[in-house]
């Protein structure tokens, strides 16, 4: 068993007497590492908490701010995150502002609302992200423009999906054509178009699940899934062909995609990839997450049953799972 107090205790003397900024900031995310390993040591990981929070280093602190999120008590974190956005720093701004986005709460849409007015673009973006979370189209614009953002233009492309306003359909479909767009970027855009309505989108991504001989796609797995998430028509069949095939690479990506689907004819295909033989762990993990998230009780109750047999790495992401999808 790791001694973690051991670890803690050390990263805390690194930060009194070190004096190179990457190995404080490498001892700043141990301790952020060690709270989020375990909710239980909140209360012993309170006092480097606050430890981080007053640093001088920037970096530190903005290390701090993300592991607020693992020690601070969930009702008192859009209150905590507020006060960050004020800080000098854009750093912080950024880490507080993002960390609020990801809460997705009702509550906090006034306070990301201000943030839209950020003087820095990123920071504007992780606000905007969040408004789009919470269905408000404050930051659409903002979302639009952050698509000529080759290190935002995912996410961005993820929120507006999420928001799902067609007013974004015009620049979307502008990023799709672009010549020698990433294909990543490509078929995230065309996950967009389909939500949006666009027949174009669907056409490409039910194109792109297609596996060729001599033509590995990176984003292939990415295209599989989003046909069964968009509920695509069509999709079932292409998923079940590949959730079937032993050859093919991406199972797991269609049988996730098969429980986001939702159709009820996928439960005996991911009983029989959850239970079959030799099968690399992986793909069991997947098809039990299509499980638990097609929501029928006797793919549940299998869940259940086999949760022991897996690794404990597998067994405590498959159990989170659990707890978000009651």
């Amino acid at each position: 068993m790791t001694d973690w107090r051991g670890e803690r205790d050390r990263a805390l003397l690194a930060l009194e007497r070190e004096k190179h900024p990457g190995a404080r900031a490498e001892a700043a995310d141990l301790l952020f590492h060690l709270a989020a390993e375990d909710a239980s040591r909140a209360p012993e990981l309170s006092e480097a908490l606050s430890r981080l929070l007053s640093d001088k280093q920037v970096a530190v602190r903005r290390t701090g701010v993300g592991m607020a999120t693992a020690v601070l008590p969930t009702e008192e974190l859009p209150g905590f995150l507020a006060i960050r956005l004020a800080d000098e720093e854009s750093l912080v701004r950024l880490e507080a502002t993002g960390r609020l986005a990801d809460l997705a709460r009702p509550d906090c849409r006034g306070t990301l609302a201000q943030a839209l007015e950020d003087p820095v673009f990123e920071v504007r973006f992780e606000a905007a992200r969040g408004m789009a979370a919470l269905k408000h189209p404050a930051g659409l614009e903002i979302l639009v423009e952050a698509l000529e953002e080759e290190l935002l233009r995912f996410r961005a492309l993820g929120a507006l999906a999420e928001l799902g306003d067609d007013r974004a359909l015009p620049a979307v479909r502008r990023l799709f054509h672009r010549l020698l767009l990433p294909a990543f970027d490509r078929t995230q855009a065309a996950g967009v178009l389909a939500k949006l309505g666009d027949p174009d989108g669907a056409q490409w991504l039910l194109k792109r699940t297609v596996r060729r001989r001599f033509n590995w796609a990176q984003d292939r797995a990415l295209a599989v899934e989003l046909c069964g998430e968009l509920k695509l028509p069509g999709a079932l069949e292409r998923l079940h062909a590949i959730v079937s095939d032993p050859k093919d690479d991406c199972r797991g990506a269609a049988a996730r995609g098969l429980g986001r689907l939702g159709d009820p004819k996928a439960l005996p295909w991911l009983l029989s990839l959850l239970d079959e033989p030799g099968v690399r762990e992986d793909y069991r993990l997947d098809a039990a997450e299509g499980l638990w998230v097609l929501g029928i009780p006797e793919g549940r109750d299998r869940v259940r049953a086999v949760l022991p047999v897996f690794s404990p790495e597998a067994r405590a992401e498959l159990s989170e799972l659990i707890q978000e999808i009651p």
